[in-house]
């Protein structure tokens, strides 16, 4: 009789984990780092970019954080927040020239993406 119980929950066990999903939610967007370059008066001026591009039919970008909020974002690029995307739209924040981008999050509806550069 304890032969059966125990072969019976073993296969009952074996049933319940089949059903559990181990693998990790598909991002809604991708996270990528550039550095734009401009000519002010003979003056070339880098600054660090992060473009977040939309891969799922809706996601709306709340704010981009940089170096856990070390990095302060240009005035110009603050005000693309919030922001709606549909998939393959993307939108850009751009940081102060001293800003070594290292980390990035991205704060979205549909949870909170982080990536580390090296």
């Amino acid at each position: 009789m304890k032969k059966i119980i125990v072969g019976t929950l073993a296969v009952m066990l074996i049933i319940g984990l089949s059903g559990c999903d181990s693998t990790p939610e598909q991002s809604p967007i991708r996270i990528e780092a550039k550095t734009l370059s401009s000519d002010w008066g003979g003056y070339i001026i880098s600054v660090p970019v992060v473009e977040v591009t939309a891969m799922t039919d809706e996601v709306t970008i709340e704010d981009v954080v940089a170096n856990n909020g070390n990095c302060k974002m240009t005035a110009i690029t603050q005000n693309n927040f919030p922001k709606s995307l549909s998939y393959g739209e993307r939108v850009q924040a751009g940081y102060t020239s001293k800003c070594n981008l290292v980390k990035v999050e991205v704060i979205t509806d549909k949870g909170n993406w982080s990536v580390e550069f090296e």
